[in-house]
């Protein structure tokens, strides 16, 4: 999406969702702003279902700062599913999507 980057890994042994969240210093020089990106996207993925057995990693971007929250949990939500799709797809052999 043009708020993040999602990147997501099946687990083996299937498990809970685990999520990792990166917001690097070409971002934002500024700690605060780059504290107050990733505790917003944490709270919009406390909000959101993430797909069983899989390891997402969020990259942000400075828009996450000041989009509204709604944006931010339907984007969310439609990058998990869609990368999780793919990675499922990859790990069963489907080359439909190229991860």
């Amino acid at each position: 999406t043009g708020l993040f980057s999602v990147q997501a890994l099946p687990r083996d042994g299937g498990g809970d969702s685990r999520v990792g969240f990166t917001v690097s210093k070409r971002v934002s020089p500024s700690a605060v702003k780059r504290n107050r990106i990733r505790r917003r996207l944490k709270e919009a993925m406390r909000r959101v279902p993430a797909p069983g057995a899989t390891d997402f990693v969020i990259v942000a971007r400075i828009e996450c700062l000041t989009a509204p929250f709604a944006r931010l949990t339907s984007d969310l939500e439609r990058a998990l599913g869609k990368a999780a799709a793919r990675r499922q797809d990859a790990a069963v052999g489907n080359d439909k999507h190229p991860a």
